[in-house]
């Protein structure tokens, strides 16, 4: 009898282990030129208000790094942000480890290692980033030359110059509508179509539709699912 008794109690401890292991989170950061005494910020977005953070954790910087541990039902979009820093990093809050890698002189170029969401994630950030700041520096470098050849009436130069500039577009497109296309099933595609889906829902619902039980309970999941409607 004694022996039942402890088989059971290792199999309810195991199953306990089991349990917390499978609900905990860990963001590690990997910090550049932050320094000691700067405060980090963990929030969710509010599912019932997208444009309104929930507060998780705050921690202090330490010999270039912090790290926050926790538990998480389901993943669950979320940002670091800095006390002294404008602007704020996307990423998951999911089960497993997170690494995160941030250059405060730099700040838009974050990378994520560790989860498979936020490895997507960190991929198309980075990408969709570099497009961006190609057409920015385009426009940048061809805004005094447009701007003379408009006083000289150089149609051709200005019609260049504006090519130039949809080509770029155009390449940001394409580069969108292929990962949209490769990533069906991905929250990183549903993260994207939430906040860009203006009154055309159809890839909206196409992602939602394919993600997995356990994605389709993250908050994000069920903002698409209310803007749909």
């Amino acid at each position: 009898m004694k022996i039942q008794k402890f088989g059971l109690l290792v199999a309810m401890i195991a199953l306990l282990t089991a349990c917390t292991s499978t609900s905990q989170y860990e963001i590690k950061g990997v910090l550049a030129h932050i320094p000691d005494g700067e405060m980090v910020y963990l929030s969710k977005i509010d599912e019932n208000k997208a444009d309104e953070l929930i507060r998780l954790d705050s921690i202090v910087v330490h010999n270039e790094g912090f790290k926050f541990v926790g538990k998480i039902e389901q993943p669950t979009l979320g940002y670091l942000s800095f006390r002294n820093q404008k602007g704020r990093i996307p990423l998951f809050i999911e089960h497993g480890k997170t690494e995160v890698h941030i250059d405060l002189e730099n700040f838009t170029s974050f990378a994520l290692k560790g989860t498979t969401n936020n490895e997507a994630l960190s991929e198309f950030e980075r990408n969709l980033s570099m497009y961006k700041y190609n057409l920015l520096t385009y426009q940048g470098q061809q805004q005094r030359v447009y701007m003379e050849a408009m006083q000289q009436e150089d149609e051709e130069k200005m019609q260049q110059i504006l090519r130039g500039y949809k080509k770029l577009q155009e390449d940001e497109q394409i580069f969108i509508a292929n990962f949209l296309e490769q990533n069906q099933s991905s929250l990183t595609a549903l993260y994207y179509l939430y906040f860009t889906s203006k009154e055309d829902f159809y890839q909206l619902k196409e992602v939602y539709d394919n993600l997995s039980e356990t994605d389709k309970k993250s908050n994000l999941a069920q903002m698409a699912a209310v803007k749909m409607k």
